[in-house]
């Protein structure tokens, strides 16, 4: 097996939870193909011991909390293909808005009447598999450009994270066996939460659930007992799904039409980004030494830049800005049934437009997206 983690052997699975922060099991069905490594992470409060001793010498910090963790990962905008059918970053897109619906499109609305949902996340990254519960997103960033494919940036934070590495097996692991003696029982963490391998054994594509891990006899409790076991020096892995499945394909951002108030407007290229300022509790005395809950506390912000050559009918764009004119903006991308995805604001209101160019004169118009009386209404996203 390898040494080193490779980021071509990266593999991602999201999941919607049912719970707030209680981990999901993925299956092949909720991998979503990455264009880049996943970053992720969590970091532990560690404050220095403030103790006077008569010395200018530090001594071992206090272990604190764990603060909520942080994840991000970038993707192409993939419709599914078929009328009706959610996109592969459906819950991505269900967790980002709130509301789903599904008629004879795919439509995602806003939602403030509850918390917007969470999602686990699954990553196998070469060697190790990493599991994070009660992910939200927090942001997401589409860009459509006439020069690129469609895509997605996406990140947000999270409750807690386990791991399975991968050590060998320092004895035979016979069937009906519930443990495994390993190398390094360091490289797992999460009773009750990670999956392993035996070897070749993987319990008919299940995984064997860590139910103990003792650090000490470097010894792993699992169930269910093994069907198969393993040899001595066998790899025990952390499991993930064995069949991704890939869903729908790439959109070229020059089959894209933008209309403004239904009237064809031409873009270079246009950044849509979503804020939801999503805030952990994690100052709570609740006997848990990480984040258990979230809310959405401040104002959802929703926001876009349109890039455009600076032609004659353009310069109307700076009246539309002062005046704080409201317009209608469609950004409707793909041509084909069932590979089309369209990015509607009912009502922008312009910021001021920034010239720049050395050849031909570019305009950026920064927009903002706001509702109307009946408020959650300034966007949505429709797979047609």
């Amino acid at each position: 097996m390898k040494l080193f983690s490779l980021a071509n052997e990266e593999q991602v699975f999201v999941k919607k939870e049912a719970a707030e922060g209680v981990l999901v099991i993925p299956d092949d069905n909720d991998a979503v193909l990455v264009t880049a490594a996943m970053g992720a992470g969590a970091e532990t409060e560690f404050i220095d011991n403030a103790e006077l001793r008569d010395s200018r010498s530090k001594i071992s910090a206090i272990k604190g909390r764990t603060h909520p963790g942080e994840w991000s990962m970038t993707t192409y905008v993939k419709p599914s293909g078929v009328v009706g059918t959610p996109p592969e970053a459906d819950v991505l897109l269900e967790c980002l808005m709130g509301k789903k619906a599904i008629s004879t499109n795919v439509i995602y609305t806003l939602d403030s009447s509850v918390n917007l949902p969470s999602f686990s996340l699954w990553v196998k990254k070469g060697h190790t598999v990493f599991a994070l519960e009660g992910c939200t997103v927090n942001n997401a960033e589409f860009q459509v450009a006439g020069n690129e494919i469609v895509s997605a940036t996406w990140s947000g934070n999270f409750m807690q994270w386990y791991r399975g590495g991968t050590a060998y097996a320092t004895a035979i692991v016979n069937a009906t066996d519930t443990t495994v003696a390993v190398d390094d029982a360091t490289r797992y963490s999460g009773n009750n939460k990670m999956r392993i391998n035996l070897g070749a054994d993987d319990n008919s594509a299940a995984g064997y659930l860590v139910t103990n891990i003792n650090y000490t006899t470097k010894v792993l409790t699992f169930s269910p007992q093994a069907a198969i076991g393993c040899a001595s020096a066998a790899a025990i892995t952390g499991w993930v799904p064995t069949s991704p499945v890939s869903v729908g394909s790439a959109v070229h951002g020059k089959i894209t039409t933008v209309e403004i108030n239904d009237v064809p407007a031409t873009l270079i290229s246009a950044g849509i980004t979503i804020v939801n300022n999503i805030k952990y509790y994690e100052d709570e005395m609740n006997g848990e030494w990480y984040a258990t809950a979230y809310g959405t506390t401040g104002w959802r912000e929703i926001m876009a830049t349109l890039s455009l050559y600076f032609r004659k009918p353009s310069t109307t764009y700076f009246y539309r800005s002062e005046y704080q004119i409201q317009d209608k903006l469609e950004i409707n991308v793909g041509n084909i049934s069932g590979k089309k995805v369209w990015f509607e604001m009912p009502k922008i209101e312009y910021r001021t437009p920034q010239l720049s160019g050395d050849e031909e004169v570019l305009m950026e118009i920064p927009v903002l997206a706001v509702a109307s009386n009946a408020l959650d209404d300034e966007f949505k996203i429709t797979f047609a």
